[in-house]
């Protein structure tokens, strides 16, 4: 049996990552695991709380399960768990004692393959659930520096929606 690859966008609000999870599907042939949050919150009725990023977490985790168990060769997925790391930290604080509530509901999280950063390189998409136009340049920063600190393999993608598609299929090497 053929071992199941796993690649996650991930990086700042509007920088291109469902519209690449997508078109890498399309291209592949492969499955899509959608953001949880973006429904989530959609549905929410309120503003979210720090305490919904375990409801959130344990969603996102039961998703990628969920597709994960039909085994296809190549999962591509939306977000993951540094997305909801740096969220909580962005717009929350650390919480004491690494008392994440994000990791209450995402439990064990399993590292990408690869990770595709995606840059704020362009022009801010708005969006009602997105919230932080001007602060994308920090907040990839924020998720560089993630990506490092758990060192694993990931690829920086910038420029327009093809090049980004270009680049991740060449990092993919297919």
């Amino acid at each position: 049996m053929q071992q199941q690859r796993k690649i996650v966008l991930t990086g700042p609000e509007s920088t291109g990552k469902t519209w690449l999870a997508e078109a890498l599907a399309a291209h592949l042939g492969a499955a899509v695991v959608p953001e949880f949050a973006r429904y989530f919150v959609a549905h929410l009725g309120r503003q979210y709380e720090r305490a919904d990023l375990q409801a959130i977490g344990r969603g996102q985790q039961a998703w990628e399960h969920w597709y994960a168990a039909k085994n296809p060769p190549l999962l591509i997925c939306d977000t993951d768990w540094t997305v909801l790391q740096i969220w909580e930290h962005y717009r929350f604080g650390v919480p004491p004692a690494d008392d994440w509530d994000w990791q209450k509901g995402y439990i064990a999280p399993q590292p990408a393959d690869l990770y595709l950063l995606c840059a704020p390189d362009f022009p801010w998409q708005p969006d009602p659930l997105r919230e932080h136009p001007e602060e994308r340049a920090i907040l990839f920063d924020w998720y560089e520096r993630l990506l490092q600190d758990i060192g694993v393999s990931y690829a920086v993608l910038t420029g327009p929606h093809e090049q980004r598609l270009k680049n991740a299929l060449q990092g993919l090497k297919v």
